[in-house]
């Protein structure tokens, strides 16, 4: 009994819902139409607000957030179309300079010393030890570039480069 009088409540209920919403569908067409017209533009009051636009850049995210990765970079490939025929280009010919002989000595790099304010190599040169810094001249050999495992040695001009022995 007590849900027979829910379900007589309900169907009401949505009775009359669908009865407004009918009701307002059909008085917007064939309502009075009815339109006034107001002909006194008021612009003595009339103060517009002016919103400055915030301006900011857009970083791009180099990972994604949810997987926590970082993504890869791929260099989009453009390709160039040219709709002349190629011109072809001469090389210059270069003269080449005579290899002369030199006679370099012989070198054996044993690493290098740290402190605080300067950096020696320790460098053996025909049988006898060198502490050198960095493009400091001994018997013409300078030393160029230190690196972790060999060094850049010039001498007369010609660049060697003399791994850790």
């Amino acid at each position: 009994m007590a849900k027979k009088k829910i379900n007589i409540i309900l169907i009401i209920v949505v009775l009359g819902l669908w009865g407004t919403v009918g009701f307002k569908t059909i008085n917007g067409y064939f309502g009075q139409n009815t339109v006034i017209a107001n002909t006194e533009i008021q612009t003595k009051n009339l103060s517009l607000k002016r919103i400055d636009k915030d301006t900011f850049a857009l970083e791009k995210i180099n990972r994604d957030p949810f997987l926590n990765k970082q993504f890869q970079q791929q260099a989009a490939r453009v390709k160039l179309v040219s709709y002349h025929n190629p011109v072809k280009k001469v090389p210059a010919i270069v003269p080449k300079k005579p290899i002369t002989n030199l006679n370099w000595p012989t070198l054996k790099y044993f690493g290098y010393l740290k402190s605080k304010d300067q950096e020696l190599v320790l460098l053996k040169i025909d049988s006898k030890l060198h502490k050198l810094k960095l493009n400091d001249p001994v018997d013409g050999l300078v030393v160029r570039r230190k690196f972790k495992d060999s060094i850049e040695v010039s001498f007369n001009s010609q660049n060697r480069i003399i791994h850790l022995r």
